[in-house]
């Protein structure tokens, strides 16, 4: 018996029928973050200042689905908490986050405790870009 014998060209036709979808997936699933001038900085506090939260803290939580980060939870919304201020807050505080602002107020007794700011966080916290 002998072997099939496959043409140079019909073996270069089909390694490209079999790679080139491959190939355009990971383009058209990559394409945002290749093409896009903005960072990884700018798309993160544009993410933050869409958010809205203000109310009282009822509870708080991890969420385990979520690579297990801090929630807290108030009447009116869900506010995830960043890494290196999970430790500033108590059940019975009070948050306010206002949509299109980068600054976080947390009350404690009806009195502003601080002010927790985004851009002070990605700017010492961040990697550097």
């Amino acid at each position: 018996m002998s072997k099939p014998f496959l043409s140079i060209k019909l073996k270069l036709l089909l390694i490209i029928v079999c790679f080139a979808p491959l190939v355009f997936l990971i383009i058209y699933i990559n394409y945002e973050s290749i093409i896009s001038p903005k960072s990884s900085k700018k798309i993160f506090l544009e993410i933050r200042s869409d958010e809205e939260c203000i109310g009282k803290i009822d509870s708080i939580y991890r969420q385990k689905m979520n690579h297990n980060i801090l929630v807290l939870q108030t009447e009116n919304c869900i506010f995830q908490v960043e890494p290196f201020w999970e430790h500033k807050f108590k059940v019975g505080d009070s948050i306010s986050k206002k949509k299109g602002e980068l600054q976080v107020e947390h009350y404690r007794d009806e009195k502003l405790l601080e002010t927790l700011d985004y851009w002070q966080y990605i700017n010492k916290y961040y990697k550097k870009e």
